[in-house]
Formats: C-alpha cells, sequence, structure tokens
C-alpha cells in the first residue's frame, strides 16, 4: 500500500483507506462550485483515492475502466493486494500497474472473468460491474429480492432476473445510491461509469457499512426515494446501532456490537460482529507511548481478523495509520504513538463471529512507527533484522525537489513494505509510491515502513535502500 491508501475517518466509522492532501475548494476548472460531484471529488481527493490530470482538470465526464476501478476501491478500504497474486488473466500485464489488484481481487473472488477467461481490464467498467466491485470490495451483504422491495429496482431498464439486481438492490438499501443527478424510469446498467459517477459511488460506499442492518428486515427505500437528493444519501451520526460506551464493564460480554466506542487505555473488550461489519474503539494518547493492541477470534469461531490502528486528525483524514500483523485468528498492533485521538478498527472476515480487543501500555525496540523512524540516506543500503515479536520497522526520507527514486527492500515476497506519503506531497496522477518500483517523487516527507509476513517468533533479515 502507497499514499493513495492512506485510511479516511468520518465522524460516522473508520472502513476506508486514503489520506489527506490539504485543498481548497473548487480544486478543478471543470468541477466548479456547485457542480453535481464536486463534494464527493473534492473529499475523495483529499483523501488521495482519486486524482486530477496533468493538466489541472479532473474530467467528470471520462469513463473509468475495470482495472482503475478496482485499484480505487482498494485504496478507499485500504486493502493492500497480496504480491503473490499475479498471473491471473492472459489479458493482465504481468508487471503493470494494475496487476496486484486485478489479481488479488480474483483471488479473494471480488470479481470474475469473462467466459473466454480474459479480465478485459482496459475496457471501461459500466454500472452494475462497478456496484459489484464496491459490494464485493467493501464487504457489504447482499440484499434478497422479495416482494416488498423489489418496487426500489422497478427501473424499465432492469430486469429482476438479472445478474446485477441484488447488487443494484443492495446499493439502495445501503444509500451507494442514488447519487447526484439520478432520476427517472431508467437506470441504464450497461452505460459506462463516468469519472464523477465513480466518485459518487465511492464517497457512498464510504458510509454503506453504518447502514447495512440499521433496518434489518424492512426496506430502506420506497420506490420514490429513488430520485432523493444527494444530501439525503448522509448518514446520521445518531445511528441506533452505535454502542457508545457505558459506565459498566461489558468486558465478558458477547452482545452484538458494530459502529464506534469511546475507551480509555487499558481497555479489554469482547463482543459478537453484526455480519461482517467492522467495530472501532477510539482513545486518546496524552503523551508518546508504545501501545500493543490484540484481536482475536474467540475459540472455535471460523474465519480470522484484521486490525488497524488510525491517529484521528482534526480534518477527519488521517496520514498515519498501522496495519496489523495477522496469523491465524488473532491480529497484533505494536506502535509508538505520537499524543492524539486514536482509533483501533477490527473486522472479521465471516459473519457473526464473536471477538475480544485488548489493547495496554507496551514495549518497543525504538523503531516501532513515525514518531522514531530512522533517517533513509539515498544510495546508502541499511541492513536490519526483525527480530521476534518485532512487527514492523520505520524509516523516513525527504525531498526537497522532485526525483525518481526506487525505494529497494530484499525479499519483497516475504516483507511487507509500505510507502507513506505525507500531507505535504503533491500526488497528482492514479499512480502512488510502491516499494520494489521506480517512481517519480514530488517534494515533500515519505515514510516506509518495513513489516512482517513470517510467524511473530520468527527473525527476519532484510537490506533497504533508496536509489535514484
Amino acid at each position: 500500500m502507497y499514499r493513495s491508501s492512506i485510511i479516511v475517518f468520518s465522524a460516522l466509522s473508520i472502513a476506508f483507506g486514503m489520506s489527506s492532501v490539504a485543498i481548497a475548494a473548487s480544486v478543478f476548472p471543470d468541477v466548479p462550485q456547485g457542480h453535481l460531484f464536486q463534494e464527493a471529488v473534492e473529499e475523495l481527493v483529499r483523501a488521495q483515492v482519486i486524482n486530477g490530470n496533468p493538466d489541472g482538470t479532473f474530467q467528470p465526464e471520462e469513463s473509468v475502466n475495470r482495472a482503475a476501478m478496482l485499484k480505487m476501491l482498494y485504496k478507499a478500504k485500504g486493502k493492500t493486494p497480496d504480491p503473490l497474486s499475479v498471473r491471473c488473466f492472459p489479458d493482465v500485464e504481468i508487471g503493470s500497474w494494475y496487476e496486484p489488484f486485478v489479481c488479488d481481487a480474483a483471488a479473494r473472488k471480488y470479481v470474475n472473468g469473462y467466459a473466454n477467461g480474459t479480465f478485459r481490464p482496459n475496457d471501461a467498467v459500466n454500472k452494475v460491474e462497478a456496484l459489484k466491485m464496491i459490494t464485493t470490495v467493501f464487504d457489504i451483504p447482499l440484499e434478497v429480492i422479495t416482494d416488498d422491495n423489489r418496487e426500489i429496482v422497478n427501473f424499465a431498464d432492469v430486469s429482476l432476473s438479472a445478474w446485477y439486481t441484488q447488487y443494484l438492490l443492495t446499493a439502495y438499501n445501503t444509500r451507494v445510491l442514488p447519487i447526484p443527478g439520478q432520476t427517472g424510469a431508467h437506470f441504464g446498467p450497461q452505460d459506462s461509469l463516468k469519472r464523477g459517477e465513480a466518485a459518487a459511488y465511492i464517497y457512498n460506499a464510504l458510509h454503506a457499512d453504518l447502514m447495512v442492518q440499521r433496518n434489518q428486515g424492512q426496506s430502506s427505500y420506497s420506490r420514490e426515494a429513488r430520485s432523493s437528493s444527494y444530501s439525503s444519501a448522509a448518514v446520521d451520526t445518531t445511528s441506533p446501532t452505535d454502542t457508545s460506551t457505558s459506565d459498566t464493564d461489558d468486558s465478558d460480554s458477547n452482545d452484538s456490537v458494530t459502529g464506534v466506542m469511546e475507551e480509555s487505555l487499558p481497555f479489554d473488550r469482547s463482543g459478537k460482529f453484526v455480519l461482517k461489519q467492522s467495530v472501532s474503539y477510539k482513545f486518546e494518547v496524552s503523551s508518546a507511548k508504545t501501545v500493543k493492541i490484540d484481536a482475536n477470534l474467540q475459540s472455535g469461531q471460523p474465519g480470522g481478523i484484521t486490525c488497524r490502528l488510525y491517529l484521528v486528525e482534526d480534518s477527519g483524514f488521517s496520514d498515519e495509520y498501522f496495519l496489523g500483523f495477522e496469523e491465524g485468528k488473532n491480529c497484533h498492533i505494536n506502535a509508538t504513538l505520537n499524543p492524539g485521538t486514536y482509533q483501533v478498527q477490527v473486522q472479521p472476515s465471516q459473519k457473526d463471529t464473536t471477538f475480544m480487543v485488548k489493547a495496554v501500555e507496551g514495549t518497543g525496540d525504538g523503531n516501532d512507527g513515525f514518531r522514531n523512524a530512522r533517517q533513509l540516506d539515498a544510495n546508502a543500503e541499511r541492513t536490519d533484522i526483525l527480530g521476534a515479536s518485532d512487527l514492523e520497522d520505520w524509516y523516513t526520507f525527504s525531498l526537497t525537489s522532485q526525483q525518481h527514486l526506487t525505494v529497494n527492500v530484499a525479499n519483497p515476497t516475504e516483507l511487507r513494505c509500505i510507502v507513506y506519503a505525507m500531507s505535504d506531497v503533491d500526488l497528482a496522477s492514479f499512480s502512488g509510491p510502491q516499494c520494489n518500483q521506480g517512481f517519480v517523487y514530488p517534494p515533500g516527507t515519505y515514510y516506509v515502513a518495513i513489516g512482517r509476513k513470517a510467524p511473530l517468533n520468527a527473525q527476519q533479515t532484510y537490506t533497504i535502500k533508496l536509489n535514484k
């Protein structure tokens, strides 16, 4: 994962990967004040999920291809493609920027190829293909079409028996749809998705996790509501499923929980996931310290669990985040934190599983986060060791001018490597810096995290070099 994969926070939930960029209103001349997609475009540009073109325009009417749509969704959701997922379709170019996203998505069953075995990465993605990608990448449970809710998808050009109709229904019931300007009796399922529309789809999908099960067993929309205004797609922060902290200690409770809960370090909580929805715990760090977080599924539960830790910025976006090390049914984070407000998010791979989360003050090796990253000098190779139980090592470098560089790390299949571009970096394209790939780095501040993939008791030696 790189700069454009950094995780975004909203007041509602933490469910997607992005980063912030300081930009003003009316960022693009072709997406001016009052444009249908201005809010969505500018919010996602701030988060580096989508970006403008070198000429300073956004081109909201241009089509999005299938590979680019997948990459944007991975960036929005904060997913990192497995570097071992390669050579998945004959028309997916080996070593291309999109190969890991397409092949990882295929491995996870997010997407399927065509009947002839191809993927067609450069073909424009149509509206319903995009909805399926959003539903699968964001882990949104599919709605079942019934006599009570079928009117929601009663468009003149939509068949109730079509493969995509459940995805369309789910999009309405989770408020991924409607988007601005979407009215009338026709939906246009085979129409190519435009860049502005893609921004609106993703912008709305960021809130979808909290909408699932909000009216469980009921239809969230009527046919008339399909053409409701864009503002009606906003989610009320006082969701009835939100489980705020109470005065009682519920550490032994396995009640279903979702949303964001306020906590104080240390804390030890347990509960039951609602379907595959994430659960987040928010806490304050008053002074710099190392925090150890362990999340695990309770004995006998199927699947796995992910965990992520984010610094919550006043702007609602975060440049600093930590990905947990996943091992079986366990997920671990050990990070040295700057003072601030943090939120740890846990999410299951299987629905309705029970879990435990424990956060305590821990110890580190002096290089466990942004705060104590080591300086990385150009063309100077460093050799280091991830010792037993050491989860990550951190490095940093700054540039005063644009340079073509490669962050080379030995054993990329055995180690996780992430380049973080901070808020003083202006990335003006869909691609961002990745380890072991040449990139034209704009001026600004960068961090590199080297994480383990081997079991906790293994010692991993590696080299890292910033090549000009």
